[in-house]
């Protein structure tokens, strides 16, 4: 009489990617010269995280993965426009004293 409870996993393979993503994403906004990178990888990330999310409300399974994933997009998101517009300013006052 063993359990055989299905538990839905639709939605985790966007959400690991997600996940993955937000952490390149958040480790690379803070390398001055490939931080623009993280601009492309964050938005990456909350797309993956939204459809991750959505499916995963779809299909009555957890969310925690894809919540988290939004969460780094996010944040790595907010740090990459920071601080390319603070290494922009620093090289244009740099070039402003040549």
């Amino acid at each position: 009489m063993g359990n055989n409870i299905k538990t839905s996993s639709s939605g985790e393979n966007f959400s690991i990617a997600a996940l993955v993503l937000g952490i390149i994403s958040n480790i690379v906004a803070f390398i001055p010269c490939i931080n623009v990178v993280a601009l492309v990888t964050s938005l990456l990330t909350i797309i993956f995280a939204v459809v991750g999310l959505y499916r995963a409300k779809n299909a009555n399974s957890s969310a925690l993965l894809a919540k988290i994933s939004l969460v780094l997009g996010i944040v790595a998101l907010v740090f990459s426009i920071i601080l390319v517009l603070v290494y922009g300013f620093i090289i244009g006052a740099l070039s402003f004293w040549d």
